[in-house]
C-alpha cells in the first residue's frame, strides 16, 4: 500500500544522492490518540516528503479527509517550492512556498488510511470520494521574528497566510524554543487561525477562527514529535511526527 511513497522517497534520494549537500524530510500527521470527539474523521492523516538543495525545498503532501457522517470523503495533494527570502543568520524569517494543489481522489488516499488501519486492528474504510475534482494555485508566506530571552530560550511572534484557491487561512502565534541540551529541544506555541472556504464539502466542519495550540519535543533537527490543536481549521487534535536526513552543509541550517 506504501509502494508510491516508497517509490517517491527512492527516486528522490537518489536525484540527491551524489550532492556535496542536500537534505531529505518525511513527516506524517495522524489524528491517533488526538482524544478528539471526531477522532478518525475530517483531517484524519497526511504524508509528506521533501528535499532540500542549495536553499531550495521541493515538497509534495497529500491530506486524507473523511466525513463519515456524510458517507463521502477526498484529498488534498500539495506540489510546491519553498525557499527562505533572508539571510540564515538574519532574526527575521520570511519563507515563501508557490506551487499546486489538487482536490479529489490522490495519489494514497484511501488505500492508505486502510493499511494503517490493518496495523493498528481499525475497522476498514470504503467511502465515495467526490465527484467535484479541483485543481489550483497554492501560495503561502511564513514571517517569524526570533528574540533571545535567555542562553537556552527564545521567543517568535509568527504569521502565517495560506491560500489554495478553495480555501484560506491567516494564523498568528508566538512561539517558544527550549534548549534542553544534549541536542534536544522543547517548543510551544499559542495562537489564532482565522479560516475560510467555499468548497461544499468542507465548508460544514471548518471554524471561521478559534484559538491554536502547539507542543513539540525535537532532537538535533532529525526527529520532532509535536502535537496541535486546531492545525487545519476544524478545531480537533493532531500528533506530528518528522524525521529528516542531511548531509554536507546543509546540516544544522533552520527550515
Amino acid at each position: 500500500m506504501l509502494s508510491r511513497w516508497l517509490s517517491t522517497a527512492m527516486v528522490v534520494a537518489g536525484l540527491t544522492a551524489g550532492l556535496n549537500a542536500a537534505e531529505i524530510e518525511i513527516r506524517h500527521i495522524n489524528d491517533l490518540f488526538s482524544t478528539s470527539p471526531l477522532e478518525d474523521d475530517l483531517y484524519t492523516a497526511t504524508l509528506g516528503i521533501s528535499t532540500t538543495v542549495d536553499g531550495w525545498t521541493f515538497d509534495l503532501d497529500e491530506y486524507l479527509f473523511t466525513d463519515k457522517s456524510r458517507g463521502m470523503r477526498f484529498d488534498e495533494t500539495y506540489l510546491a517550492v519553498a525557499r527562505d527570502l533572508l539571510a540564515p543568520d538574519s532574526k527575521w524569517n520570511v519563507r515563501a512556498r508557490l506551487g499546486v494543489a489538487r482536490v479529489g481522489q490522490g495519489l494514497y488516499g484511501q488505500r492508505l488510511q486502510n493499511f494503517v488501519h490493518s496495523l493498528v486492528n481499525a475497522d476498514q474504510l470504503n467511502l465515495t470520494y467526490i465527484a467535484d475534482k479541483q485543481s489550483h494555485v497554492f501560495v503561502r508566506l511564513n514571517v517569524e521574528r526570533t528574540l533571545k530571552t535567555t542562553e537556552r530560550a527564545t521567543i517568535a511572534p509568527v504569521l502565517e497566510i495560506e491560500s489554495a484557491g478553495f480555501k484560506k487561512h491567516a494564523r498568528i502565534a508566538l512561539g517558544v524554543h527550549w534548549n534542553l541540551g544534549r541536542g534536544f529541544e522543547l517548543y510551544s506555541e499559542a495562537g489564532a487561525r482565522f479560516t475560510e472556504t467555499n468548497f461544499a464539502p468542507l465548508s460544514p466542519w471548518i471554524k471561521d477562527s478559534d484559538p491554536t495550540f502547539t507542543v513539540g519535543v525535537g532532537y538535533q533537527r532529525y526527529l520532532s514529535l509535536t502535537w496541535t490543536s486546531n492545525y487545519f481549521g476544524t478545531g480537533d487534535r493532531h500528533w506530528h511526527l518528522t524525521a529528516r536526513a542531511q548531509w554536507g552543509h546543509a546540516a544544522g541550517k533552520r527550515r
